[in-house]
């Protein structure tokens, strides 16, 4: 019974980093793109640490990396 557990346990959590990986590399890449478009420079910044991935609404991309991507890109923008 522990071993059940244990592996649904660690695909559950497989399933969530692999979730967050697509979000924080868009989210990365989208800060750079806003950063460069704002301030009208080619060198890349440092991007801040990537956010916790807020619940998806109605007219948010499907893909965790276009929504990361969107927010990252805003947030580039703005600072």
């Amino acid at each position: 019974m522990k071993k059940v557990f244990v592996i649904i346990v660690l695909s559950f959590l497989w399933s969530a980093n692999a979730i967050a990986s697509d979000f924080c590399s868009g989210f990365k890449q989208g800060y750079i793109t806003g950063y460069k478009q704002a301030r009208n420079t080619g060198m890349s910044p440092m991007t801040p640490m990537c956010p916790m991935q807020p619940m998806k609404g109605y007219g948010d991309p499907k893909s965790n990396f276009e929504h990361g991507y969107i927010i990252g890109l805003k947030r580039g923008m703005r600072g």
